[in-house]
């Protein structure tokens, strides 16, 4: 039985491990490599899901999901049904924040970003964009369903050619508006900068809301085109235009509701992300930081379970449900390898978590 004391630094070891986690969530470096509970078996049809206490979810961020267990639409499975929203499967494009050592060298040697960018070769510690990817694939995905074709764009964070909004156009309105006076809310980390960008870390997801909802705010005409300059490219301006963005309002689903208050009652929390995938379309949602994210530091430990109120880890979108055996799970995409399973170099395009593992959940609709 640990003493009062001992707790008391286990829990301080925590908070400083779960910050350090924190700042790498987006690329998800608090998974131990050598973890193994979140690689469900490689079988053919979705595999039955751990339940909601299971030590499981709190080694990573939801367990990894192969594509080809998913269907859009509603689908029966074994022992309930999935719902995958339409697009997400066939057309909407996955962005990928992996950046490489050639394409590092090629942005330092061409655009003389001061700092300089660094390449991180360590395990996943890249780009903390999970957050503006994650908003400009709402708009990816509102986009389709209008029935608009997606403009190309070279990526900022690894040279590739990608399709949709380039989330880098949010990045910087977030930046432009944080050094603004006239703004509120568009909070950055300074304490612990971008791995690869030593730059400050946009981190406040309602603020992110904002910008993805940017056509409905008063006095915003839809032909107005919006500049922003790049935080770390000197000379780089990405620009947009107002029609871009949605013309309809964000909703609070919940917010910084406590995770053990989520987790002894999660039927009403799961209505709610029902509701708003089946009526509305994509969430765009935080996952909680919880102590246990410090890599098995206090996974034995009460404390584990617990989240670090207020502040969300990484950024997503939620795609999906999967109700099974009588419980609730969702579905949300990842932007950090397109691939099914974890691997050194990236990790799975899509991954399961119940409600309990998000800290905060925003939908748009009038």
């Amino acid at each position: 039985m640990p003493t009062p004391g001992t707790r008391a630094k286990v829990l301080l070891l925590a908070v400083g491990a779960g910050w350090i986690a924190m700042l790498g969530a987006c690329g998800h470096l608090q998974l131990p490599p050598e973890a193994t509970a979140d690689r469900p078996a490689r079988v053919d049809t979705l595999p039955l899901l751990a339940e909601y206490d299971d030590p499981a979810w709190l080694l990573s961020q939801g367990v990894p999901l192969r594509r080809d267990w998913l269907r859009e639409g509603r689908t029966r499975i074994d022992g309930g049904e999935m719902f995958i929203l339409p697009h997400v499967l066939t057309t909407l494009p996955y962005k990928n924040v992996q950046e490489t050592q050639a394409w590092v060298e090629q942005v330092n040697s061409e655009y003389g970003p001061s700092p300089r960018w660094q390449y991180r070769p360590e395990r996943r510690l890249g780009h903390y964009k999970c957050m503006s990817v994650s908003a400009s694939t709402i708009l990816d995905w509102f986009a389709l369903e209008r029935g608009e074709a997606l403009p190309g764009f070279r990526s900022w964070l690894n040279g590739t050619g990608e399709r949709g909004f380039d989330h880098r156009v949010v990045d910087a309105i977030y930046y432009q508006r944080a050094a603004s006076n006239a703004y509120r809310g568009y909070a950055l980390l300074t304490t612990h900068l971008d791995p690869v960008e030593q730059t400050p870390i946009p981190y406040s997801m309602e603020a992110f809301a904002r910008i993805i909802t940017m056509a409905s705010e008063p006095g915003v005409p839809r032909e107005r085109v919006i500049e922003a300059a790049d935080v770390s490219l000197t000379g780089i301006t990405h620009r947009a235009r107002a029609a871009d963005f949605l013309d309809v309002p964000y909703h609070v689903v919940f917010r910084y509701t406590p995770s053990t208050q989520v987790a002894r009652d999660p039927e009403p929390y799961n209505r709610m992300l029902v509701e708003a995938l089946e009526q509305h379309g994509p969430v765009y949602a935080g996952i909680r930081l919880r102590f246990a994210s410090s890599g098995g530091i206090v996974a034995e430990h009460d404390i584990a379970r617990l989240a670090i109120p207020n502040v969300s880890g990484h950024g997503v979108v939620i795609v999906g449900y999967v109700r099974q055996a009588g419980r609730t799970y969702f579905v949300y995409r990842e932007t950090f390898g397109d691939f099914d399973d974890e691997f050194v170099d990236g990790g799975p395009a899509y991954r399961v978590y119940p409600v309990h593992g998000f800290n905060e959940a925003y939908s748009f609709h009038r």
